[in-house]
């Protein structure tokens, strides 16, 4: 059954409410009640049985399970290094003993390049890059708005920059499958026409260096400053009054969980990165790191193990409100499926065919369509075979088209309230979900409309 311009109401309900209200679980929540009640005929016990239905097949899907999973161990760990001073060691360090970090311009640089740097996977890019970064961020009085903004923006589109990363080779099996010869080459080549994706990795550093924030950002970095009761320059601040030695207890555990996810994924690809189990290995990374704190902090007279594994439980506890909006999240990306709502979005684009302008709407309605479901693998799944056979029939530059709708993808994935990746940021640079995406949409806007020019001009030149 189609349902037409009535499968995008839960998106457009979800993204407005959440905006309005401030509270992404409502929004996700009446977006589900409201999908339902079309897919079930208008009927309102049909509307609940589906509502529970579908959170409840959230896990029934391995990945979205693993994700969960992630989270709730992450949240673990981290309260693990918390707890043994980690943290606040790890700033101490950073800032007083070294002195590697300066400046609140090197704080915001020293996220952009451990953003650029861990590039393998989306998911595991933000959770790294955000835990990381945040207590050193934090230490130089910068909002975890603005910290959220330097991870997303940077780490979520460097996975799909890197060919070797896991978008790789996904985007190359769509070109592949439509019959185009030397699919890696298009798809390397692809890389250079992802104008959104280059200016928004390039733009944060810009920005940074230039000192200059604008639209909400400007405000939310205002008012955090100005109830700041600290800063690094100034008073005692309770987050760099630590033990530099104890930095141990973040770095350590970081680096055993990043070598042995790194480890298993290649043991998982039979020594192909690329086809490696990311998630699984995350999990498995995170457990090691985790182990080791529970073992090091016994031996340390830092409680005892069993102490130290409550400890860890009760740090999974305190991300039950992050796996709630997660599990949600999770719930209205298969109710749009089954909307058919990303299939109704790219339909209109088949209206609107003309060569020269064709790569920029492709790359506009992608945008559209990541934005309205909050995913960028899936809207690449959806776009790339519909507007791969019409660029060939159209004449269109392939490496172009394949760059569009790469960017377009990632737009919605690092834009949307309703994005995993967006909800992970949040919880990795402790930064509410809707401020992090009042802030950042104006970058993202600006990025995405340089990149529309792009297209635009070389739609008449290719």
């Amino acid at each position: 059954m189609e349902f037409g311009i009535l499968s995008i109401l839960p998106s457009i309900l979800a993204i407005v409410l959440a905006l309005a209200t401030k509270n992404v679980f409502l929004a996700l929540f009446a977006s589900l009640l409201v999908g339902n009640f079309i897919l079930s005929g208008y009927s309102l016990m049909g509307m609940l049985v589906g509502t529970k239905d579908m959170i409840v097949n959230v896990f029934s899907s391995s990945s979205s399970t693993s994700i969960i999973i992630i989270l709730l161990t992450l949240g673990g760990m981290f309260y693990l290094i918390e707890k043994a001073g980690g943290l606040k060691g790890f700033t101490a360090l950073m800032i007083k003993k070294r002195s590697i970090v300066k400046s609140r311009v090197g704080a915001e640089l020293f996220t952009w390049l451990i953003g650029v740097l861990v590039f393998i996977d989306g998911t595991l890019s933000v959770m790294i890059t955000g835990s990381i970064s945040r207590p050193l961020t934090k230490a130089f009085g910068i909002s975890p708005e603005k910290t959220a903004w330097i991870v997303h923006s940077t780490a979520t589109p460097m996975s799909i920059l890197v060919p070797i990363a896991a978008y790789g080779p996904y985007i190359a099996s769509f070109i592949e499958a439509q019959g185009i010869e030397n699919p890696t080459t298009q798809m390397v080549r692809g890389i250079g026409f992802n104008f959104y994706c280059i200016f928004a990795v390039l733009g944060v550093a810009v920005f940074v260096l230039l000192k200059k924030d604008f639209g909400p950002m400007k405000k939310a970095e205002a008012a955090y400053i100005a109830a700041a009761t600290g800063s690094v320059s100034g008073e005692d601040d309770s987050d760099i009054a630590g033990d530099p030695s104890k930095a141990k207890f973040l770095l350590i555990p970081m680096v055993v969980m990043i070598v042995v996810t790194i480890a298993y994924i290649f043991y998982s690809g039979s020594g192909n990165l690329m086809d490696g189990d990311a998630e699984t290995g995350l999990i498995f990374g995170i457990m090691a790191g985790t182990i080791y704190l529970i073992i090091a902090m016994a031996v340390t007279k830092m409680g005892s193990v069993m102490n130290n594994i409550s400890t860890f439980f009760q740090g999974c506890g305190n991300m039950m409100d992050i796996v709630a909006i997660m599990v949600f999240a999770y719930a209205l990306s298969n109710l749009l499926g089954s909307l058919g709502t990303a299939d109704y979005l790219s339909g209109v684009l088949v209206k609107l065919i003309n060569p020269a302008i064709f790569t920029a709407i492709a790359f506009l309605f992608t945008c559209v369509i990541s934005f309205a479901t909050g995913t960028s693998a899936g809207t690449i799944a959806i776009m790339m075979p519909i507007l791969l056979p019409m660029a060939l029939a159209l004449n269109v530059h392939i490496p172009m088209i394949v760059g569009a709708v790469a960017g377009g993808a990632v737009f919605g994935d690092h834009s949307s309230p309703i994005s995993d990746t967006t909800i992970m940021t949040c919880s990795s640079t402790d930064c509410d979900v809707v401020s992090h995406v009042k802030t950042q949409l104006p970058y993202s806007l600006c990025f995405a409309g340089g990149a529309i020019v792009l297209y635009l001009i070389l739609g008449f030149i290719l």
